[in-house]
């Protein structure tokens, strides 16, 4: 891809973002083509990633993570084998019928954050599908919220790391 195509998608992308209030910032990987950071909803702190990879020419992709509070994680960890694996099996199911793709890390068996992604290829960019592809992976962050919540109460107050790694929200 022309560098003049990528810089015209970069602040095509950072216009949409800027008029919803979205846009935070732009940050230089030398592995991407361009990385802009953003947050849904507004003001909310939850941080997103609109990144096109340096070896696709024809795709971004809109990147969050979230990461398990403190206190969820331990409980998890705590319950019973056979609970666990019921209790993320459920969460896997229901997360492989939405758009967003997700991956559990570091693993399943030591789950400490869920990456959500989902890819818009060059042909089927609006700012109206970039916006639903965000309210999407948003949505599957507030699945994940929603369930240790329902499962093992809420989280009094985050984990002091999150005003350390703002690309991940607490649950």
């Amino acid at each position: 891809m022309a560098p003049r195509d990528v810089e015209e998608m970069s602040r095509k992308i950072m216009n949409w973002l800027s008029e919803d209030g979205l846009y935070k910032d732009k940050v230089y990987d030398e592995k991407l083509h361009f990385h802009l950071a953003a947050e849904y909803p507004a003001g909310s702190g939850r941080h997103i990633n609109i990144i096109q990879p340096n070896n696709r020419d024809d795709m971004i992709v809109v990147v969050s993570r979230i990461k398990l509070a403190e206190v969820h994680e331990k409980a998890l960890q705590d319950l019973p084998k056979k609970e666990r694996d019921k209790f993320l099996w459920g969460m896997r199911y229901a997360l492989l019928f939405r758009e967003s793709n997700f991956q559990m890390e570091p693993s399943i068996d030591t789950l400490q954050s869920i990456q959500f992604s989902r890819e818009i290829h060059y042909d089927g960019l609006s700012k109206n599908k970039l916006m639903e592809v965000i309210r999407e992976n948003f949505k599957c962050e507030l699945y994940v919220v929603w369930k240790f919540s329902e499962a093992f109460g809420d989280d009094p107050a985050p984990a002091p790391e999150q005003a350390e790694h703002p690309e991940h929200m607490y649950c």
